[in-house]
C-alpha cells in the first residue's frame, strides 16, 4: 500500500490497513510512507512492515515543485526509475499494489516494481491507465471512507469504520497525563494546533492568538498549544499555569498523546484534526481563506464529534469565521 503523502492523509489510511488485515489475516501487509511518516505507525499490529518511500510527489515534506510542474514530473519519474527505495520495493516482489492517493508517479512506481495486480484512483490524480481496478474519485465522499472501496476490489467485504488509529503504549500515555498534569483536575484540558500547511488554508495567527487570549479569561480551561517548532512564534502569548506551548518540544506521538487525553482541540485542517478524530476527541476545526465550503471539507475529512466551520460560498458566506464566533462555539461545544 502506497501513501507516500501528509501525515493527515497517512492517518486516514489506517481504517484500510484494518480491513486488509480482517479480510486477509494471512497476507504480508506492508505500506509505504515518507520517514516523517512513520512514527505514526509504529505499534500498528495491522503492519508487517513499514516501507521507506521518501516519493517526491504529494507532499510538503519532500516535493520542492508545484503539483503540476515540469520539474515535479521529472524528479517523480527519476525517483521512480532509478532510486535506491524503487529498486528496493521491486526485489520485495508484492503480490498486489494499492496506490491510494491514485497519481501517475504512484502507478508507475508499482508497476515499476513489476506488481502484477494494480489498484488506483480513477479521476482525481491520472494514476488509472496503469492499474488494473480502480475505485472512482467522488469529492463529496470522506476520503477514509474512500479508501476502504479497494476491500471490494479485492473481494472482501469486511465492514469498517472510517476512523483513524494511531496505538499509543501506555508509557506514552501515562507521559502525557504528567504534562497535562500542571492544571487542575477539574479544568477542561484544550489543545490549540494553529500551524497547517501555507497561510492561505490557516485561520491566521493573529486570530489564534486572540483565541487564546480570551479562553485563558476562563478558569476552568487549561490549554496546551502544540505543533512544529515553526509553529511556536504563531500564538505569541505569555506562558503560565494554565497556558503552555509545547510547539517544537514533542514527538509526533506525544502530540497525539497529548490529544488523547484532552478534552477539546483547536485546530486548522491539519494533522490534529485526524488527531482528534482519531480519539474521538470533540473538535473545532477553522478553516483560511483558500476553502469555499466548510460543508464539503467536513464531507471529505470530517468527524462525527467535530465541527467544521469557514466560508460557504453558495448560502453567501463569503468571510471566514471571527474570533468571536469560534469562542460560542468553543463554549457551546466544552457545556455539552
Amino acid at each position: 500500500m502506497l501513501r507516500n503523502n501528509d501525515l493527515g492523509d497517512v492517518l486516514v489510511a489506517t481504517p484500510l490497513l484494518k480491513g486488509l488485515r480482517k479480510a486477509f489475516p494471512k497476507a504480508k501487509i506492508a505500506i509505504g510512507v515518507g520517514k516523517w511518516a512513520k512514527p505514526l505507525l509504529e505499534n500498528n499490529p495491522e503492519i508487517d512492515e513499514i516501507i521507506s518511500c521518501n516519493a517526491p510527489w504529494h507532499n510538503k515534506q519532500n516535493c520542492r515543485f508545484p503539483a503540476n510542474s515540469p520539474k515535479t514530473f521529472l524528479e517523480g519519474l527519476f525517483y521512480v526509475l532509478f532510486s535506491k527505495e524503487s529498486r528496493s520495493i521491486t526485489k520485495k516482489r508484492f503480490s498486489h499494489g494499492i496506490d491510494i492517493l491514485g497519481s501517475r508517479q504512484g502507478s508507475w512506481l508499482l508497476r515499476r516494481a513489476t506488481i502484477p495486480n494494480r489498484l488506483g484512483v480513477k479521476g482525481y490524480a491520472g494514476g488509472d491507465n496503469w492499474c488494473q481496478k480502480c475505485v472512482q474519485f467522488n469529492e463529496t465522499q470522506k476520503v477514509a471512507e474512500a479508501a476502504l472501496e479497494f476491500l471490494p476490489l479485492l473481494g472482501a467485504k469486511k465492514q469498517i469504520e472510517p476512523r483513524p488509529s494511531i496505538f499509543l503504549t501506555h508509557a506514552e500515555e501515562e507521559d502525557a497525563k504528567k504534562r497535562w498534569h500542571f492544571q487542575s483536575e477539574k479544568s477542561h484540558k484544550v489543545i490549540i494546533a494553529p500551524g497547517g500547511g501555507f497561510n492561505e488554508k490557516c485561520w491566521g495567527n493573529e486570530n489564534y492568538k486572540k483565541l487564546t487570549t480570551l479562553l485563558q479569561n476562563d478558569p476552568a480551561l487549561t490549554i496546551s498549544i502544540i505543533g512544529s517548532k515553526d509553529d511556536k512564534s504563531r500564538i505569541k502569548i505569555e506562558e503560565n499555569d494554565r497556558v503552555r506551548n509545547f510547539c517544537g518540544k514533542l514527538t509526533l506521538r506525544q502530540s497525539a498523546a497529548m490529544v488523547s487525553q484532552s478534552h477539546f482541540v483547536i485546530t486548522n485542517s491539519s494533522f490534529s484534526m485526524h488527531l482528534a478524530g482519531a480519539f474521538k476527541v470533540p473538535s473545532l476545526t477553522l478553516l483560511g481563506n483558500w476553502y469555499d465550503s466548510a460543508k464539503l471539507h467536513h464531507q471529505q475529512w470530517g468527524y462525527p464529534e467535530g465541527t467544521i466551520r469557514g466560508k460557504e460560498r453558495n448560502a453567501g458566506i463569503n468571510n471566514i469565521t471571527s474570533v468571536e464566533e469560534a469562542l460560542i462555539r468553543i463554549k457551546s461545544q466544552l457545556k455539552q
